[in-house]
C-alpha cells in the first residue's frame, strides 16, 4: 500500500492540489486587477475567469479586496501589488515540482522527495494565517480565497503522504513481507545531492516574488490624475456649523489632525465601506472629520427625484437630534451596521417603520426629528452641496477642502491619500 501511496496517489494529490491552488490564485488575481482602471463599479467575483458572478452576489470578496491583506506595497503604488499573484507563482512552481515528482516515480531522490514534502508545508501555513485573518478581522471568507486554502491543504496533505511512505520504505525492507514488491522489483532509490533543496528553494521563491516585480514594474502611474476632481469653492469655516464635527473611531492618534469632510448618506453602501476601510487602515483617528449629511432620498432632498436610499432622511434627521447628546457617531455607527435591516424596511413598510427602529434603539428623539429647526439643519447641508456645486452622489472625500475623486476613494484608496497628504500613515499589519 505504502508504494502506491508513495509512487501515485501522493504525487497526484499534490499535483491536483496546485493546479487548483494555480486556478484560484489566478482567478483572484484577475478579479483584482480588473477593478484597477480607475473606473467605478460593483465588484464581479466568480469562481471562473471571465464568467463573472452576479454584481454584489459575493460580500466576501468586496471584504477580501478591499481589505488591508489584499495587496502589498498600495501606498507606494496606486492599487497596490495584489498578494495572489505570488500564489500564482508559487502554485505554478508546485505544479512543475509535483508532476516531475508523479512521473520521476522512484526515480526522484530522497532529498528531491523530502524537500517538496517540506515546502509543501508553506502554502498552507499561509492559508492558515489568511484564514485566520479573514474570521477574526474580516468576519468573513471570499469563495476563491476558500478555494485556495482548500487546495493548499490538498497539496500539504499530498507531501506529507510522500514524507511517510518516504519513510515507510526506509525503515520496512523489501523482504519483510509489508510491501507488494519483492526486493528484486523495487529499483534502489538515491539520497541524492544536497544541492536539490536549496535550488528547488530558489526556484520556488523566484518563481512566487517574479510576477509581483513584473507587475510592480508595469503599473501604470496615475499622479497626474490624483486631485484633479476639484476643490471647494466656499469651504467650511473653522465656526461654521453647517456640518457636524464627530469622532468616527474610538481609536486615538497622539499627532496633529488632518481636517477632513465627508458627505455621506446614513444609508448608502459605499459610504459604509469608505468609512470602515478608513477605519480599518488607520485614518480616521488621524482626522478630524466633519460630517455633512446628504440623504439620497426625495422625501427630503429635492436634488434627488426618486428614493434611491428611503428612510435616509428619518436616519440623517436622528443624527441630527443626537448630535446634541453626543450620540451622533452612535447613531451613524448605528446605521451601517443595521443598514440592509433599515433599507428593507423602508421599502417594504414605509418610512415610518425607519421610525419605529430609531425609537427602539434611540429612545427620545422622535419629537426633535420633527421639529423644524431640525429640518432646516439638514437643509443647511444640502444648501451646502449646492453652494460648491457638488456631484448628487455619496460618498464623497475632502482633504481639506481638495476633493478626492471617486475612484480615488476606491482601490487606490491608501496610495492617493497619501499622494495628497503625506503626514497621513495608513495602520502597519
Amino acid at each position: 500500500m505504502w508504494n502506491r501511496i508513495g509512487r501515485w496517489i501522493a504525487p497526484a494529490l499534490m499535483t491536483l492540489g496546485s493546479l487548483a491552488g494555480l486556478a484560484f490564485a489566478w482567478s483572484s488575481t484577475l478579479d483584482y486587477s480588473r477593478h484597477l482602471d480607475r473606473q467605478v463599479h460593483d465588484l464581479r467575483c466568480g469562481f471562473v475567469p471571465g464568467l463573472a458572478a452576479a454584481p454584489g452576489a459575493d460580500e466576501g470578496c468586496r471584504a477580501a479586496i478591499y481589505s488591508p491583506y489584499a495587496a502589498l506595497l498600495r501606498d507606494k503604488l496606486w492599487g497596490g501589488v495584489p498578494i495572489s499573484l505570488f500564489a500564482v507563482g508559487a502554485f505554478s512552481c508546485f505544479v512543475a515540482f509535483s508532476l516531475y515528482l508523479l512521473l520521476a516515480g522512484r526515480g526522484a531522490t530522497f532529498r528531491t522527495v523530502k524537500t517538496g514534502a517540506a515546502l509543501a508545508a508553506g502554502p498552507f501555513v499561509v492559508s492558515l494565517v489568511m484564514a485566520y485573518l479573514s474570521a477574526t478581522r474580516l468576519g468573513t471568507f471570499c469563495k476563491t480565497c476558500m478555494g485556495i486554502y482548500f487546495s493548499s491543504t490538498a497539496l500539504f496533505a499530498g507531501g506529507l503522504l510522500a514524507f511517510l511512505a518516504l519513510r515507510r520504505e526506509t525503515t520496512t525492507p523489501p523482504w519483510s513481507g509489508e510491501g507488494e514488491n519483492t526486493a528484486a522489483e523495487l529499483p534502489s532509490r538515491v539520497d541524492g545531492s544536497w544541492f536539490v533543496t536549496p535550488l528547488w528553494l530558489a526556484l520556488l521563491g523566484g518563481a512566487a516574488i517574479l510576477p509581483g516585480v513584473a507587475y510592480a514594474k508595469s503599473v501604470a502611474n496615475h499622479d497626474d490624475r490624483i486631485g484633479s476632481c476639484g476643490k471647494l469653492a466656499k469651504p467650511l469655516g473653522e465656526k461654521s456649523e453647517v456640518g457636524l464635527k464627530l469622532a468616527l473611531t474610538r481609536a486615538t492618534s497622539s499627532g496633529p489632525k488632518t481636517p477632513v469632510t465627508l458627505m455621506v448618506d446614513p444609508l448608502c453602501p459605499s459610504c459604509r465601506a469608505l468609512h470602515r476601510r478608513l477605519d480599518a487602515e488607520g485614518f480616521l483617528e488621524q482626522m478630524e472629520t466633519t460630517v455633512l449629511l446628504f440623504p439620497l432620498d426625495s422625501s427630503c432632498n429635492w436634488m434627488v427625484d426618486r428614493d434611491v436610499h428611503p428612510g435616509a432622511c428619518q436616519v440623517s434627521k436622528a443624527m441630527l437630534c443626537a448630535h446634541a447628546k453626543g450620540q451622533a457617531p452612535q447613531v451613524l455607527e448605528w446605521a451601517y451596521d443595521q443598514q440592509d435591516v433599515l433599507l428593507s424596511a423602508a421599502k417594504t413598510q414605509g418610512p415610518k417603520a425607519v421610525d419605529g427602529y430609531i425609537e427602539g434603539s434611540f429612545p427620545g428623539l422622535a419629537a426633535c426629528m420633527k421639529e423644524r429647526s431640525t429640518t432646516k439643519k439638514l437643509e443647511e447641508m444640502l444648501r451646502f452641496a449646492v453652494d460648491n456645486r457638488l456631484p448628487v452622489s455619496t460618498p464623497q472625500l475632502f482633504l481639506g477642502d481638495q476633493r478626492m475623486c471617486d475612484e480615488d476613494t476606491d482601490m487606490g484608496l491608501v496610495y492617493s491619500i497619501r499622494k495628497l497628504i503625506p503626514s497621513l500613515k495608513a495602520r502597519s499589519f
